[in-house]
């Protein structure tokens, strides 16, 4: 059983657009955010919505979001012919840049003030446009309902997703 659960996890690792990659700090994390136009072109491709995970760098409660509820759908993915939902995540403490849907730089701190993520964990839902598709999650549900809330969102998401285009 271990072992089958190290080759998903290396199959997860290798799959494109859906690594999870080092941070500084060794923490794993979840694919940042490079090019949106990019990324607004596999939503359209895929009908997958953008899973971003709002973070910063050694917050506990962020490790376990991306522990526990994310990277398992990572995983998840590489059983798919096509993804169901692009995850990513982005520090809201980084001056790293992004391309935004306008084809200019901002940073990764830019783009989550565009949101007003001033605290994290949150989990959002983007279309194409970069509109929020319901409404973001919040911190951590330490009551036990934490995936039943994300699992609602993306699918409420998928299925508006899927309805706009």
């Amino acid at each position: 059983m271990l072992h089958m659960r190290r080759r998903l996890l290396l199959a997860a690792l290798s799959a494109p657009g859906l690594v999870i990659a080092q941070s500084s700090t060794g923490d794993q994390r979840l694919t940042a955010l490079a090019d949106l136009r990019e990324t607004a072109g596999l939503i359209v491709r895929y009908k997958a919505p953008l899973l971003v995970l709002f973070s910063t760098p050694g917050c506990p409660y962020c490790r376990e979001v991306r522990t526990h509820y994310l990277a398992p759908r990572v995983v998840e993915q590489t059983r798919e012919a096509s993804p169901l939902l692009l995850l990513h995540e982005t520090d809201i403490t980084s001056t790293q840049v992004i391309i935004d849907l306008s084809g200019a730089p901002i940073t990764e701190s830019a783009f989550a003030a565009r949101f007003n993520v001033r605290a994290v964990p949150v989990v959002a839902l983007f279309d194409q446009r970069l509109h929020l598709l319901g409404e973001p999650l919040v911190g951590l549900d330490r009551s036990g309902f934490y995936e039943a809330y994300l699992s609602t969102a993306i699918e409420a998401a998928r299925r508006r997703l899927r309805s706009t285009t």
